[in-house]
């Protein structure tokens, strides 16, 4: 009887540290990925180095200063201005698109409906149903 207690005890003991250990595979591909994430990031030759981004952005300003812009003048650029602006300002005032509101509202109050009646309404929607119903 001693025997078999000693014996329960010892496999009570041994199944609950074996349960608390972590699973090692999980730990060996976690870290197998953040290496590889390392590794990524840390490659060289793939960026370019400061003196070379400064190279690259100091020629495409120079690009840029040597393309014609759309409007030369300054005639040109105020009429441009004007004829997109003036038309524009107007357009959008407060009261004038409450006013087209409450016209658009008039209108379709005065628009007729598809179904005159609340029965065809309903005898319609039954007919949907049952097309449906059968598909």
């Amino acid at each position: 009887m001693n025997k078999l207690l000693i014996a329960l005890i010892a496999g009570t003991f041994a199944a609950t540290a074996a349960a608390q250990m972590p699973a090692p595979s999980d730990k060996a591909e976690k870290a197998k990925a953040k290496q590889e994430t390392v590794k990524e990031a840390t490659k060289v030759g793939e960026h370019a180095t400061p003196q070379e981004a400064a190279a690259q952005q100091k020629a495409n300003v120079e690009k840029s200063k040597s393309t014609s812009k759309a409007l030369p003048d300054k005639a040109s650029k105020q009429a441009a201005t004007k004829s997109v602006t003036g038309e524009a300002a107007k357009d959008t005032t407060g009261a004038q698109t409450a006013a087209e509101q409450k016209a658009n509202v008039e209108k379709s109050k005065k628009t007729s409906k598809a179904f005159a009646t609340k029965g065809e309404k309903q005898k319609a929607t039954g007919e949907v149903t049952k097309t449906q119903a059968g598909q």
